[in-house]
């Protein structure tokens, strides 16, 4: 997956005729006039959504750690299984933290009915899941706001791969107490240039001041993706890759969610995860998918086993390897 810049001629070929426009250092960026840095136009246009709400950044990590370490924020609400740096970075900045129990959304979703929240409590999820791949829905979105006095991070850094990208934008748009991070690392299999972007009409002091790139995202970045997003014969190239991996994921869904023995939830990310009772199955698993790339096991709450998706013959060839371990 991460080589797929070096394995595919058309992006080569793309990258090469581009570099030297994008290797450019003299990026011309003032910081009195923010709005006017082009990635954020690029972006605004792409997603069809006004420039002044959306925020380029280092990747999500850079926006996890800028938002959640805010002072605004009384309490720090997070799912018991969650990308690790939110937690990391609640400690850090020595927040009051609370865990919601649920291995499904609606599990997740009924537990956390139960607690009293107030405006100044911030809740991180995930959406696909970073433990899953499970996405919350709109109608699901609205019940945690009518319930949930405060604000929330949808990160969805991996929501290129569900059918339902851009589901959220307008919600994020309607109201003021959502966040929404995104990631280019998934969507253009391009992790090493550390660039995603947030969206949210909540008015949050400096904000802007303090997540400015290019002293947060490189000049070639900046220019890699303007170029990108500006190119719709490369978009369509990107969204045949994805079209690809979700036909691959969910070859694997379909052949495994039948073995009794683990339990296989229906993904929306790039990739699927088994969960387990027996962590000794779990780990025989695990073994006997040894040597295969792409593959990371967990013990967080429950084991579960973690397969980035690949092509064909690599989902054939996983399936193959667990059913004869069972």
């Amino acid at each position: 997956m991460a080589s797929v810049w070096q394995n595919n001629k058309q992006l080569r070929k793309w990258e090469g005729k581009h570099f030297k426009e994008n290797s450019n250092g003299d990026f011309n960026y003032n910081l009195a006039y923010p709005l006017e840095d082009p990635l954020v136009n690029a972006i605004s246009k792409y997603i069809n959504i006004d420039k002044e709400y959306i925020y380029v950044g280092a990747g999500i990590s850079q926006f996890i750690n800028t938002i959640v370490g805010l002072n605004i924020w009384e309490r720090i609400i997070l799912p018991d299984i969650e990308f690790a740096l939110y937690k990391r970075t609640s400690e850090l900045h020595e927040k009051e933290m609370l865990f919601v129990k649920g291995i499904h959304l609606n599990d997740f979703i009924k537990n956390f009915q139960k607690i009293k929240t107030n405006k100044n409590d911030l809740l991180c999820i995930s959406s696909p899941r970073w433990f899953n791949g499970e996405q919350l829905s709109k109608n699901q979105i609205l019940e945690i706001l009518d319930f949930f006095k405060g604000t929330l991070i949808l990160d969805e850094a991996y929501v290129d791969y569900s059918n339902h990208e851009n589901e959220m934008l307008d919600l994020c748009i309607d109201n003021d107490r959502v966040i929404i991070f995104r990631s280019f690392s998934k969507k253009f299999l391009a992790s090493g240039h550390r660039t995603g972007y947030m969206v949210t009409k909540k008015q949050i002091k400096n904000m802007r001041n303090t997540i400015i790139p290019p002293h947060s995202v490189t000049s070639y970045s900046e220019n890699f993706f303007v170029s990108l997003l500006n190119d719709k014969k490369i978009l369509s190239a990107f969204d045949e890759t994805r079209s690809y991996i979700k036909c691959n994921r969910d070859l694997l869904y379909n052949s495994l969610q039948e073995i009794n023995e683990l339990e296989v939830i229906k993904s929306d990310a790039n990739f699927i995860s088994l969960i387990f009772e027996n962590e000794e199955l779990c780990n025989k698993i695990y073994e006997s998918l040894s040597g295969l790339a792409g593959i990371q096991k967990f013990n967080d709450i429950v084991p579960f086993i973690k397969i980035w998706i690949n092509n064909e013959r690599f989902s054939k060839e996983v399936i193959r390897r667990i059913k004869e371990t069972i």
